[in-house]
């Protein structure tokens, strides 16, 4: 029946009107006023709208076969164009995503390949072995550009500071380790500049914020805050706070920064 009438309908219309926005929605009440009614319930469709369409994986797409044995750390470069993985065999291989082709084989570790990391800005690229070896590439050319003896045991993690927080420079990296230690190094000077000491156990996980902090988890399960930042009376290196409350070894840290620091550098805004 008619809502305002009370007499038999003599037609149904139904029609799917697109409300995105306060404008869409007066325009709809302007043409429909006389056919809304307050005493009809109006069944109200809507859904999230995104700027990009993302399709479902349902299949592999491409095959990148090259390393002969388990590949253990994968990591894409910062413009998304290059993908770098580290294996069991010992080699750290470069690849092109585009066209799913090998760009470079770089040979120079001695054992498993068990951390990768690209510099922000793209230059450098830092690897860690079950040695406690780190070797710096050259992305582009794929030729080694240095080679340090970073810890006694194997290395868990690296960190890059941030683009921000050195005006382009990107020649600091924080490395971590099974042996407990976790360390800054000059990647120009190819010197350990501080060690960060403190943790009674394997440090699992290692992440440089936007800040000018570093944090570290460790199989002891707490999380140490360290400064990273010089000047204003401030001394790299120092401890900041621990935090505890995990009841077993904590693996991993996930930092709110890390999206941002990796790819403003490089993105659309210019």
């Amino acid at each position: 029946r008619n809502p305002t009438t009370g007499e038999p309908a003599t037609h149904t219309r139904v029609d799917e009107i697109d409300i995105t926005d306060f404008a869409s929605l007066k325009a709809f009440l302007k043409d429909y006023r006389k056919e809304v009614s307050t005493e009809q319930t109006l069944a109200l469709t809507y859904q999230p709208l995104a700027l990009f369409k993302v399709r479902p994986v349902t299949r592999c797409t491409d095959t990148l076969p090259g390393h002969t044995e388990a590949i253990l750390h994968v990591s894409y470069g910062p413009d998304g164009k290059n993908l770098a993985s580290g294996g069991g065999d010992a080699t750290v291989r470069f690849w092109d995503v585009h066209t799913s082709t090998p760009r470079h084989t770089c040979k120079g570790h001695r054992d498993h390949v068990l951390s990768t990391a690209w510099s922000p800005d793209g230059v450098r690229f830092a690897s860690g072995d079950k040695r406690g070896m780190l070797l710096l590439w050259d992305p582009v050319k794929g030729e080694a550009l240095g080679k340090m003896q970073a810890h006694s045991k194997w290395i868990t993690g690296l960190a890059w500071e941030p683009m921000h927080k050195n005006h382009g420079k990107c020649e600091r990296l924080a490395t971590s380790s099974k042996d407990g230690l976790g360390k800054i190094w000059n990647v120009r000077t190819k010197r350990c500049e501080v060690t960060l000491a403190g943790h009674s156990d394997s440090i699992e996980s290692i992440k440089w914020g936007g800040e000018g902090l570093i944090y570290t988890a460790s199989r002891d399960r707490t999380i140490k805050v360290w400064n990273a930042d010089g000047g204003e009376g401030k001394r790299v290196g120092i401890l900041v706070k621990t935090l505890v409350g995990h009841g077993h070894r904590v693996n991993t840290l996930a930092v709110s920064c890390d999206y941002v620091c990796r790819t403003g550098p490089f993105d659309h805004y210019g």
